[in-house]
């Protein structure tokens, strides 16, 4: 029955893989030179939550977020054509990515390609898949002492009592949960299957460690259905991941061989010193604070890079046979790993870094094996790096914009003018929003609210506007035609909808409509105006203007033309989720970037076109 619905499974996956693959691979749209496929189209719109762009229309939505790629196609060319790949910080970032491709590229050829799971083992993991052993070990690095142990143990001895003089008895007053595949070595997993309950296995060799394991009791998972393709599945995933976790670690310890590598100390301490007194600025933590939960962001590195010298940056921190590690390197390395810090006492910090350091170490080399092998002119990884450089770039581009952009009192009392000649009745409405100027935290941020987590405690964590600081991102009523964009959206908007991530002066904006209200003139006009929030929502507008004017003029400075036909007729997933992608060897990445709705530009543009 299993082998007959994999079977199908099997069949239904080629041929919806043989019908997209027949239309990946033409072109949706052109942008000077460059091409969005019916593949990039869907992939990028697949895998990112489409927070309410204007419509819930699906023909209104698919063409939004085309002309949303073609706009950042626009600005990554203009982009390469000013130079701006050739700064640091996007040098060195897109240098970064280069060798998680790489690195990921390599574990298809030394892990995917090595998978083979046999019949016998799919048998056996359907026997076990429902089954759930409860078990507690003692465990011990000593073959003399493990056996006088299982001795006492054989002689009448009692488990528990021995168990509860060892130091591993701190982790096992509860006992262990073990499920099909939930332990790394399969022969203690054998053993482990074939106990009874209450029954002591005799010493088991389990890499560097000897085990006696005792079975307390079993519980079945009566949501699982060994008949079931469902069933099947869950064996297929179990194993897999068990396999590749173990082919992956043998091959790591062949490729390191033994090797000592280490980092420089001194330069290990400045950035211990430099990196604690970043974390601590922004977060307004210290070592004293006894709940600390710091997740690691992208400014957190790159205020540590310009807190140090160029000679510390460009020190050969970690040496390696043919060419050692900058300092730089390590440091632009750290911005896409997922670092959590639980506390900041020197010790643990110390402790972070070191872990940090030896994934660099491991990475490092499993990288310089991949370009041995020539991985870096493999099609998937230039493909790869291709769509994240254009992506840098075009963000890179418009926040160069973004940072010209000043508010005057001119401007503050012309828009006051400009409240006090509008109609007798305001629209007004009151949003809570997410204000970051860090992408990594757009990434946090979409996969949280992905998960279910509420706005407003997201918006408590994450929202960086000073105003809006103290009362955890609410705006509070504000009249719609002075919000800039953001009040454009949000008048269109529906109670409880969420918007984002929208392209403003300080970085990003996801922000949730909570209500909408109409008011009269007369009352409006005796509210005192608050300088601050129209220094803002000035400066939301006039980045709106910038940017739709600016990708109009490069629209008409390289030519676009777009396939709309083509667009209606491309087959989409209804779910759209924001999802990470797993890197081989460890280590993951938002699966493509982040699409930010950017296609008001395109009526301006059609419009100029029109006119004699």
């Amino acid at each position: 029955m299993l082998y007959t619905s994999l079977k199908i499974l099997l069949i239904i996956v080629s041929l919806f893989s043989s019908l997209y693959g027949q239309d990946d691979n033409k072109v949706l749209a052109k942008i000077g030179s460059q091409e969005i496929t019916v593949e990039e189209f869907r992939n990028r719109f697949e895998f990112m939550p489409h927070l309410n762009y204007s419509s819930h229309n699906p023909d209104t939505l698919r063409i939004e977020f085309l002309y949303s790629l073609v706009a950042e196609k626009l600005w990554s060319i203009e982009a390469a054509a000013r130079g701006l790949d050739n700064i640091e910080e996007v040098k060195y970032s897109l240098e970064t990515l280069k060798k998680l491709f790489i690195k990921d590229e390599l574990y298809r050829q030394e892990v995917e390609s090595k998978l083979i799971l046999s019949n016998d083992e799919l048998a056996k993991g359907l026997l076990r898949v429902a089954r759930i052993l409860y078990i507690n070990i003692i465990i011990s690095t000593d073959s003399a002492e493990i056996h006088s142990l299982y001795k006492l143990l054989s002689n009448g001895a009692d488990f528990d009592s021995l168990l509860k003089t060892r130091n591993e008895y701190q982790v096992q007053q509860k006992p262990l949960e073990v499920k099909l595949g939930s332990l790394d070595d399969e022969l203690v997993e054998d053993i482990v299957f074939n106990l009874k309950e209450g029954e002591i296995s005799k010493p088991i060799k389990s890499k560097e460690q000897w085990l006696i394991i005792k079975v307390r009791y079993e519980e079945i998972d009566n949501t699982i259905n060994p008949s079931t393709g469902q069933a099947g599945n869950k064996v297929i995933t179990a194993l897999k991941n068990r396999k590749q976790k173990n082919i992956a670690g043998s091959f790591i310890d062949n490729i390191l061989g033994g090797k000592s590598i280490a980092a420089d100390r001194k330069i290990f301490d400045k950035i211990y010193e430099n990196l604690n007194k970043v974390i601590k600025e922004r977060t307004d933590k210290s070592e004293t604070d006894s709940i600390v939960d710091i997740q690691m962001i992208e400014t957190d590195i790159t205020e540590t890079i310009k807190s140090l010298s160029q000679e510390d940056l460009n020190f050969p921190f970690i040496e390696f046979d043919d060419k050692p590690a900058t300092l730089r390197e390590f440091l632009y390395y750290m911005i896409y790993q997922k670092v959590n810090i639980q506390s900041l006492k020197p010790e643990y910090v110390k402790s972070i870094l070191n872990a940090s350091i030896k994934h660099f170490i491991e990475d490092e080399i499993l990288f310089r094996e991949g370009v041995k092998r020539g991985l870096d002119n493999f099609s998937s990884v230039k493909n790869d790096l291709k769509l994240w450089k254009e992506y840098y770039l075009s963000e890179v581009l418009m926040q160069s914009y973004a940072d010209s952009i000043s508010v005057t009192e001119s401007d503050i009392q012309n828009h006051l003018m400009q409240i006090n000649k509008s109609q007798d009745y305001i629209q007004q409405v009151d949003i809570i929003e997410i204000l970051t100027d860090n992408l990594d935290e757009i990434e946090l941020i979409l996969a949280e609210l992905n998960n279910g987590e509420d706005f407003e405690m997201l918006a408590k964590k994450y929202n960086k506007r000073e105003f809006t600081k103290n009362t955890n991102g609410r705006w509070g009523y504000f009249p719609v035609n002075s919000g800039g964009e953001i009040g454009r959206i949000a008048n269109q908007m529906e109670a409880g909808e969420i918007y984002g991530p929208l392209k403003v002066p300080e970085g990003y904006s996801i922000f949730k409509l909570i209500d909408k209200k109409t008011i009269s003139h007369e009352i409006n006009d005796t509210q005192q105006p608050d300088i601050q929030f129209i220094r803002m929502k000035i400066a939301l507008a006039k980045m709106n203007n910038l940017i739709n004017n600016k990708t109009v003029d490069l629209a008409d400075k390289y030519g676009i033309s777009v396939d709309e036909k083509l667009l209606k007729q491309i087959e989409l997933s209804e779910v759209n989720t924001f999802t990470y992608r797993l890197i081989g060897f460890g280590g993951k990445i938002a699966a493509f970037p982040v699409t930010v709705p950017m296609f008001e530009w395109y009526q301006l543009f059609k419009e100029r076109k029109e006119l004699p």
